[in-house]
């Protein structure tokens, strides 16, 4: 029993080092980030004071007037959830602003989504540092560098940046679908930026017999032949999919497969009809292949 005993306690002990290790650990890192963060706004103040040099650069790019001021502004702008740069904008060529430094968080420590850095200034710039779901907010307001808890306020502006530096997901239209609203706030993929992109169904193939023409997607059938449609998809291992193929004269037939294989008689007695054939697949969580080219054909009866 005072083995049991024993054991016991020593597992609880362990237990509780182990939870407060990790819990220093924690705190440790997010100071670490926030640190870093810190001390890279610090180069961002210098650089707002004394920039000749990048003025200089910017006036070489040609373009700048008279009545313009050479430099536009000094920013931090994340290009991922943990790498961000140290930027000089040219006033009169913002979407090209000269990489000053590079910087990486520590390890563990991410951006959280919905920001893209810091723009040093009078208005409030911030970013949300996370380490396992520990937050703090470092940032800049009446040019002076400043740390907040958690959620405690708005982060304010941000620098204009790409989908990944806000800390979302370039959804590539054919293969994925974003999740939610896009965030059109960017400048690389502003009709497909969502927090989250997930797997769409993939149409490989739509194949007739009589053969159809790969150039017009079109096969020629005689009055009253059948015609044999064969297709295959592509999409998660074990997830339901509904596949209909709509004939194009008013009649369906439905799958629950990936490849699959129908047989059709189109109602055209004396020719010179043209159906319009579709293929489409939608997942058991709604969503559906993108329409290509390969999931439509035309089936033209001869006269």
């Amino acid at each position: 029993m005072r083995v049991i005993s024993f054991l016991f306690t020593s597992a609880l002990i362990l237990a509780i080092i182990g939870i407060g290790g990790g819990l220093l650990a924690r705190e440790f890192l997010l100071t670490l980030g926030a640190s870093s963060v810190r001390s890279a706004l610090t180069v961002l103040h210098r650089l707002s004071r004394d920039n000749l040099q990048y003025a200089r650069q910017c006036r070489e790019r040609g373009g700048v007037t008279a009545d313009v001021a050479t430099i536009g502004g000094v920013q931090l702008r994340f290009v991922d959830s943990r790498n961000y740069v140290i930027e000089v904008i040219c006033s009169q060529f913002q979407s090209e602003p000269i990489v000053v430094e590079k910087y990486t968080l520590p390890l563990f420590v991410k951006k959280t989504p919905g920001s893209s850095g810091i723009i040093w200034g009078t208005d409030r710039s911030a970013i949300q540092l996370e380490v396992f779901g520990r937050k703090q907010i470092v940032g800049v307001e009446n040019e002076e560098i400043k740390s907040y808890a958690g959620d405690s306020i708005s982060l304010g502006l941000s620098p204009i940046s790409t989908c990944s530096g806000y800390g979302y997901q370039c959804c590539q239209q054919e293969t994925t679908a974003g999740v939610g609203q896009p965030f059109s706030g960017v400048n690389d993929c502003p009709k497909t930026c969502y927090s989250v992109c997930q797997p769409r169904p993939i149409v490989l193939s739509l194949n007739t017999d009589p053969f159809v023409d790969e150039i017009t997607r079109t096969t020629t059938a005689a009055p009253g032949e059948a015609v044999t449609f064969n297709y295959v998809a592509s999409y998660e291992e074990n997830q339901p999919v509904t596949v209909t193929l709509d004939f194009g004269d008013g009649q369906q037939q439905t799958f629950t497969t990936l490849s699959g294989k129908a047989s059709h008689q189109y109602g055209c007695p004396n020719g010179g009809c043209t159906y319009a054939v579709r293929l489409s697949v939608r997942a058991q969580n709604g969503v559906e292949a993108a329409l290509t080219p390969i999931m439509q054909l035309k089936v033209a009866i001869s006269p």
